[in-house]
């Protein structure tokens, strides 16, 4: 009987014994995911740019009391931290695991919806700021009439493939932003609506399963569309149709943590015509190329990259046309993909994305004689960025 109670007892100290090492492990866990994780994360430089989700990451935010005072500093410093957090990748994986055995289908403003299509979410600024945005395009325009304005708001996935959301998914109706917007330009400028024909192919592959861009058949279908409000006659027998990677898995997978097994097909098209050929220049890589397509991007993260190899500054581009028309596009990259149609169309087109790009636009205008300016934006960024007003306003 006394040895069975000591036998007892020494399982019980050894059971405690295990608890408080478990504990132990446990609160180290914590003191590391509560003050190393975020000491380190503050200690190391900066991650400026992140290729698995396609974009710029917060960067330390400036300190002054007036930011502070009106709330807007602490809400940019949560940003950082979000976006800076050391092994962020593995903890949007395993919060969005979690979320899913919770039964939720939406992770990082990105909805889980039918076949597997991943939707981004939309979420846009203020109206304020995006009243800004409207004045300053407004000025701009009637400070150069000599030109022709074309604007151009690309809907996204969310608006044209509503049914594959999952169900009573709570998202703002985009198309109601595109017309407030639209509807409040200066009459000189001409706008260029896609949607009514990306909504009548909704039964084809119009934007990537695992990414936010357009495909290039989107891009394409959008492109004929609108040409005749260009004074384009497009020419849709002109390419033809090569895939180029079966095995594109976009930024929204890497944005969202959703373990999707499939992935998208990338297309370009090639003009049938030997004599279409254009000179594509990247001024600020001091690098010309004889395509469009960067091939060398297929073998990267992001394979969307192969348009116009992803986005730059300044991109200049000579095409075989001598008609005098030169276009200048502002541009998000939803035009990558769209800029190849418009090759044929004139002699020579300027391509500035407002994000990267901080020298004069009145200096570009006049050095490269430009003609025609087409402003292109999907609605998702359109609606979430502010540096279209400073590049506007020469600022």
């Amino acid at each position: 009987m006394r040895n069975q109670n000591k036998s007892h007892a020494r399982e019980r100290h050894a059971r405690s014994h295990y608890y408080k090492r478990y504990l132990n492990l446990l609160g180290s866990f914590f003191i590391v995911l509560i003050i190393i994780v975020p000491l380190i994360t503050l200690i190391r430089p900066d991650v400026k740019f992140s290729e698995t989700e396609n974009r710029i990451l917060t960067q330390l935010p400036r300190f002054s009391f007036d930011s502070v005072t009106d709330g807007r500093y602490m809400k940019k410093v949560e940003k950082y931290a979000a976006d800076q957090l050391i092994g962020r990748n593995f903890w949007i994986h395993t919060k969005t695991n979690t979320d899913r055995l919770l039964g939720k289908n939406i992770s990082n403003g990105v909805y889980l919806g039918k076949d597997s299509t991943l939707i981004e979410n939309f979420d846009p600024l203020s109206a304020e700021d995006v009243a800004k945005t409207k004045t300053a395009l407004n000025r701009f325009v009637e400070k150069h009439p000599e030109l022709n304005h074309y604007f151009m708001l690309v809907p996204n996935a969310i608006s044209i493939y509503g049914d594959k959301l999952p169900l009573a998914a709570p998202v703002l109706d985009q198309n109601q932003y595109i017309d407030s917007f639209t509807s409040g330009l200066n009459e000189k400028t001409v706008i260029l609506d896609p949607r009514p024909i990306l909504k009548e192919n909704t039964n084809q592959l119009l934007y990537y399963k695992t990414d936010h861009h357009w495909t290039t058949l989107g891009a394409s279908l959008s492109f004929q569309s609108v040409a005749g409000k260009m004074g384009i006659t497009p020419n849709p027998d002109a390419y033809s149709v090569d895939p180029v990677t079966h095995s594109f898995s976009g930024a929204l997978v890497s944005k969202s943590g959703y373990s999707i097994k499939n992935t998208d097909t990338i297309d370009v098209y090639i003009p049938k015509s030997e004599d279409d050929y254009s000179v594509v220049n990247y001024i600020e890589e001091q690098r010309k190329s004889p395509s469009f397509y960067a091939s060398e991007q297929l073998t990267g993260k992001d394979k969307y990259a192969v348009f116009l190899d992803g986005n730059h500054p300044l991109v200049t581009i000579k095409n075989p046309v001598n008609n005098g028309k030169n276009l200048l596009v502002i541009k998000d990259s939803y035009a990558n993909a769209f800029i190849p149609f418009l090759a044929p169309f004139y002699s020579e087109i300027i391509v500035i994305d407002p994000r990267y790009y901080y020298n004069s636009i009145e200096t570009l205008l006049a050095d490269y004689d430009i003609t025609d300016v087409l402003y292109l934006y999907n609605a998702n960024t359109f609606f979430r960025d502010t540096s279209l007003e400073p590049v506007l306003n020469d600022e």
